[in-house]
């Protein structure tokens, strides 16, 4: 995974500066009317959901 876009913009760090936590755990759980970017609250819990908006705010390390 890349995180550097396709159907969207690319999911790096510099991209969420002046972007909320919030705004993103919601955009997770409700998606993105009018874009590709579907719904997952019925996967994801809220708690997994402001995990991966943190990931996103701070960058995903890849371990290496």
């Amino acid at each position: 995974m890349t995180l550097k876009g396709g159907l969207g913009p690319a999911l790096l760090p510099e991209n969420f500066i002046n972007v909320s936590t919030k705004f993103i755990t919601n955009s997770i759980l409700q998606g993105r009317p009018g874009t590709a970017m579907p719904p997952w609250n019925s996967f994801l819990s809220t708690s997994d959901a402001q995990w991966l908006a943190n990931q996103l705010k701070h960058g995903v390390h890849d371990g290496k």
